[in-house]
């Protein structure tokens, strides 16, 4: 009795351990494939505003390449200002070629949701390409980590950021001395330094106009974030009146830093659907596995056990995905 109870706990625990393996290389590449989805229909809604065309048998690569000829013939000197984005609408093209990101498509907003389609602008700065502080906020370890090698930047490297304005050139500037605290390489670099969550001056107005990046530090934590400033090197286009986001009107205070923490933060709506899905996908398991060890004992045919396994296969994956997705909504993301 003794050893059935020990083997049963064993089973439990290396099936456990790997669920919890499979989650983990979920949001390390599955959640690429959730933001490469939005990132393809980010492109078509971007193609769709400039009137090029993206007709559903043209590959993302044709029509991204298409975008980038219309967005390089505009003139930001006589482009017109901007319409108020809403948010989650897609805003431009963001490229860092040091570090091989090359047009990620960026939306208006940085909650959790709009990060999993890409780098997102922070309701309240200014547009980029426009005069003053704009800011870009965006993942470095899950949902395409689109700013995860920022940290390799150095000064003079390029940012190049294209909107319905042009196309708009920014050169990485070296990170402040006042801000060289702690030990480098970990706490600050040539062209990036880092701050506490609740410290809104990195994105706060700027009588300059520059491009100001942030996201999570370290790599798979929110102790802190990380930054990196670059300035515009050309003039500015026309300004667009700046969005807030909407719990921020009633204090008549920017989207800023202070609220990253809350940003991040994981839903609490989502534990009930996960729940759910994970309840699911263990009883079809238990499920197999008793119907299994029924034919183990039953039958000589060694090949029927596993058949079993074989056609729950497919549909214990797809609950075990699904659960994964509202797993990852509720717990915090980086």
């Amino acid at each position: 009795m003794l050893n059935r109870l020990l083997g049963a706990l064993g089973r439990t625990l290396i099936t456990v351990g790997t669920i919890v393996l499979l989650f983990a290389g979920y949001q390390l590449w599955g959640t690429g494939v959730d933001e490469a989805n939005h990132q393809e229909q980010l492109t078509r809604d971007l193609a769709t505003s400039l009137g090029v065309d993206a007709a559903p048998s043209m590959s993302a690569t044709a029509i991204d390449a298409a975008i980038q000829r219309k967005l390089e013939a505009i003139d930001p000197a006589t482009a017109p200002p901007m319409l108020p984005p809403r948010e989650a609408d897609v805003v431009g093209t963001i490229s860092i070629p040091r570090i091989g990101l090359l047009d990620k498509k960026f939306v208006e907003g940085v909650s959790k949701a709009d990060l999993r389609a890409g780098p997102g602008h922070y309701q309240g700065t200014s547009f980029p390409g426009q005069a003053g502080n704009s800011a870009i906020a965006g993942h470095r370890t899950t949902y395409g980590a689109p700013f995860n090698r920022i940290d390799e930047l150095s000064p003079g490297d390029q940012i190049i950021v294209s909107t319905r304005q042009g196309r708009f050139v920014y050169e990485v500037v070296a990170s402040p001395e006042n801000t060289r605290t702690g030990e480098a390489g970990d706490r600050w670099g040539d062209a990036w330094y880092t701050v506490t969550p609740d410290n809104v001056a990195p994105i706060q107005a700027t009588p300059d106009n520059r491009l100001t990046l942030t996201a999570c530090h370290p790599k798979y934590s929110a102790k802190l974030r990380i930054v990196v400033t670059a300035k515009l090197v050309a003039e500015p286009a026309a300004t667009t009146p700046t969005t807030a986001a909407p719990e921020q009107e009633a204090k008549g205070t920017p989207n800023t830093v202070a609220s990253d923490e809350d940003l991040i933060a994981g839903d609490p709506d989502e534990l009930e659907p996960a729940l759910a899905w994970g309840g699911a996908f263990a009883g079809l398991f238990l499920v197999a596995a008793t119907v299994a060890g029924v034919l183990r004992r039953k039958t000589t045919k060694a090949f029927l056990p596993w058949l079993v396994y074989l056609v729950v296969a497919a549909p214990c994956a797809w609950l075990l995905w699904t659960c994964f997705v509202h797993v990852d909504r509720y717990l915090p993301s980086y």
